[in-house]
């Protein structure tokens, strides 16, 4: 869970703001039972809506000790006459970097006392943490975690941005930080009751842009998203190992994930939604032995494999890895039809023309992954909405906020407004296109083309 800060002293202060305050309740006096004084309850963790089994219970200054079982209840038996503090420990307050709250008990004799004891939950700590920080009242605090939009890593050092969506309420400057080496972030010092854009940036790579409001003296807890990553894709074959013909209706599937595939009467298969990384891939056919083999894919990229199955347990060749690109490249496929690829040669945009009018047409039609055109309303020069084209070349930009907007060349030229000669360029005159990733892109134009790039040549 999160961490909201560093200081003790900080958290401290802001944990007896919290008991003045009332966080939380008091004991409720019960009947007694075989005149023994007993204290029971439950240990509750706000911060994961949970009951915390085996904490550790004590009444301080007393020999009287014990642990919560699972549903987080426990009791305390022969606990002497008086007023006593009650106190808990478990590892996940180390883990939150609090020390538990203690609660106040008076205890006579033949009576059973039901206290509830909880770690409280991450808006109270986090207002316990920015009390100390906050210049006064009319201030609320804004904590979260930021993680990549594909695998749900946490990002450190992520620039987060918080921008009052009011205008009419004043120009305020806008307030950044950065995440720490977990990924979280905070913010203390946000006026309270008004909107609020917010999005995280890493590199080049930017979030989706969230729009929340800050509530009246308290505290919101708001996870972002980075596009930091986007799918792969796992193609090949599956061979008899004697004959080396095709396998049709073997079954591939990756462990982790919902991706599944089966052969068709070449032995091919395709998988195009696959998260980047190391993965476990299985493969079954009726008659054949099951195998397990491991590949990694990165991001946008396409792997070509090559599998043997055989009849009865032999040691066979592990999967073969022909090809790696990015996207995949144009060739033949499956059923015989043109896979998505990162590049398309004239012979490929002549069966386009009839269905578009100008380029921006053939690269929305030419389906390849990664490559979003959307049609945008743009400010022209005369500060008047016009429409246009926002081109990205990520699969995860595609509808979120604002346009990031992928450099554009016509014959390695930049082109300063992409969208109006997109909209006015002649097919017929295109003799190639390229698409590449924001990475690629870098290698090859430098930091113009941080969002990846679209490269026209003209015959």
């Amino acid at each position: 869970m999160r961490d909201f800060g560093t200081s003790w002293d900080a958290f401290s202060t802001g944990m007896l703001a919290l008991m003045a305050m009332g966080t939380f309740a008091g004991p409720a006096l019960v009947a007694g039972q075989d005149g023994s004084a007993t204290v029971s309850g439950m240990v509750f963790d706000s911060t994961e809506m949970k009951a915390l089994s085996g904490a550790r219970v004590a009444v301080l200054g007393t020999s009287a000790v014990g642990e919560a079982d699972d549903s987080g209840r426990f009791r305390l038996e022969d606990v002497p006459e008086g007023s006593w503090w009650l106190s808990f420990f478990h590892p996940r307050l180390q883990a939150l970097g609090v020390s538990a709250p203690s609660q106040q008990v008076t205890v006579r004799e033949d009576d059973a006392l039901s206290v509830d004891l909880a770690i409280p939950s991450e808006q109270t700590l986090l207002m316990g943490w920015c009390m100390a920080e906050q210049p006064g009242p009319g201030f609320a605090a804004l904590a979260g975690l930021v993680v990549d939009s594909l695998t749900g890593v946490p990002m450190p050092r992520a620039l987060v941005r918080a921008q009052v969506n009011d205008r009419s309420q004043g120009n305020l400057e806008p307030l950044e930080v950065r995440t720490d080496e977990a990924g979280y972030y905070r913010m203390c010092s946000l006026p309270a009751g008004r909107e609020y854009r917010i999005q995280a940036r890493f590199g080049m790579s930017n979030g989706r842009t969230q729009v929340i409001r800050m509530p009246q003296n308290g505290a919101r807890i708001e996870d972002l998203v980075l596009l930091m990553s986007a799918e792969g894709n796992l193609i090949g074959r599956v061979l008899d190992y004697l004959t080396a013909q095709p396998v049709q209706g073997a079954q591939i599937k990756v462990v982790g994930t919902n991706s599944m595939a089966m052969t068709d009467a070449n032995g091919q298969f395709v998988m195009d939604d696959l998260p980047p990384g190391r993965h476990l891939v299985i493969t079954e056919g009726l008659g054949y032995e099951e195998r397990t083999d491991s590949v990694t894919i990165f991001s946008q990229e396409t792997v070509d494999v090559e599998l043997t199955m055989a009849t009865e347990a032999l040691e066979v060749d592990g999967l073969v890895v022909t090809a790696r690109s990015r996207f995949g490249r144009t060739t033949t496929s499956l059923a015989g039809t043109s896979k998505r690829a990162d590049f398309i040669t004239r012979a490929d945009i002549e069966p386009l023309l009839t269905r578009a009018q100008h380029a921006g047409d053939v690269l929305r039609i030419m389906n390849v992954p990664g490559l979003s055109i959307r049609d945008i309303y743009v400010d022209d020069i005369g500060g008047i909405r016009v429409p246009g084209l926002c081109v990205e070349v990520s699969r995860r930009s595609a509808g979120s906020s604002g346009c990031n907007q992928a450099a554009v060349f016509l014959n390695d030229v930049r082109i300063p407004y992409p969208d109006q000669v997109l909209q006015s360029l002649d097919p017929n005159v295109i003799e190639r296109i390229e698409i590449l990733s924001p990475v690629d892109a870098q290698f090859q134009y430098g930091t113009i083309a941080g969002n990846g790039a679209v490269a026209i040549y003209t015959r």
